[in-house]
């Protein structure tokens, strides 16, 4: 692997012979089908080497967003501005067009149509693109830093329901704000990652429910499933979890499931009157509480809140 980022760009896999040429004496290299969207915000620069714990190192910190489960990805054909002499009939290019594309999705359900609507925006992010080959494209400021393309609109429309065979499906537009930026595009070839497409994953959201808590109980029981309130999230253990009563950390002693009931029970103190809550916690990276798990699912929370009296 590379040990600095810019060994990682514009490396070309020379064995990809079926795409489009650089050039006689270079290797080729063309865009494949997009799978994948990497949203940052307009500050963000790339200046580590891209790894898979490197990225989900930022997603935990929210400086990166990971989009997936894209059905097709169209480039807007725009014909630029052109003027037309009169008499000579010679023409010019008054303007170009900034890119835009279509994004589909299908089949992803409501709660990922309404986070999509969240991140509706005007000049919010940028994006970078991976590839069905696994290919990273992203482009190079005046500056030289490695940077997502500029967004001007990022805009998910209207949610379309199943009928009959016909599942349901929603589209993104995204409007690239200056087209020379995709005169400077720079790419990191898959062969120069140490993960794939399939391997990013986005955010899943965990509810987090405690049930009553009396006065010296011991035991502080909460519900935990995903979103849609029927998957129990299973596998977690003390560690992904922080626990405060008043504001004041708690420290639980032990854990316990039940997949049935869609809970865990936290061993506690004995309880007294105060405020407690409960969310999900990364112990080795103390500013966030999103949590990575090994099987590479990204884990965030509520807060969960339980009063006793």
């Amino acid at each position: 692997m590379a040990t600095e980022l810019i060994e990682q760009v514009n490396v070309v896999n020379c064995s990809g012979g079926d795409l489009l040429g650089t050039g006689q004496e270079a290797c080729p290299f063309d865009w494949d089908r997009v799978e994948v969207l990497e949203l940052s915000l307009r500050s963000y620069v790339y200046t580590e080497v891209k790894t898979l714990e490197q990225v989900q190192s930022e997603q935990q910190l929210e400086k990166l967003i990971i989009i997936k489960g894209i059905k097709s990805f169209n480039l807007v054909p725009l014909e630029p501005n052109i003027n037309t002499a009169d008499g000579s009939g010679y023409k010019s290019v008054t303007g170009e067009l900034p890119y835009e594309y279509t994004v589909l999705f299908e089949a992803n359900g409501v709660n990922f149509w309404k986070a999509l609507r969240s991140l509706n925006s005007k000049d919010r992010f940028n994006v970078s693109f991976y590839d069905a080959q696994g290919n990273n494209i992203f482009t190079q400021g005046k500056t030289g830093a490695f940077k997502g393309f500029a967004v001007k609109m990022l805009f998910t429309g209207q949610y379309k329901g199943a009928e009959g065979n016909t599942g349901a499906e929603y589209k993104m537009t995204i409007q690239l704000t200056d087209f020379k930026e995709m005169d400077r595009q720079s790419w990191i070839t898959a062969e120069q990652l140490d993960y794939s497409p399939s391997d990013l994953d986005g955010v899943n959201d965990i509810i987090l429910t405690p049930e009553p808590l009396a006065t010296g109980a011991t035991s502080l029981v909460v519900k935990t499933t995903l979103v849609d309130k029927s998957h129990f999230v299973d596998g977690l253990t003390l560690t992904d979890f922080r626990i405060k009563k008043d504001g004041v950390l708690v420290t639980p002693t032990a854990i316990d499931h039940d997949h049935d009931a869609k809970t865990y029970t936290f061993t506690i103190p004995a309880s007294t009157a105060g405020v407690y809550t409960v969310e999900t916690w990364d112990s080795a990276n103390t500013v966030n509480t999103i949590i990575v798990q090994p099987s590479g699912l990204l884990y965030k929370s509520n807060v969960g809140t339980i009063v006793v009296a």
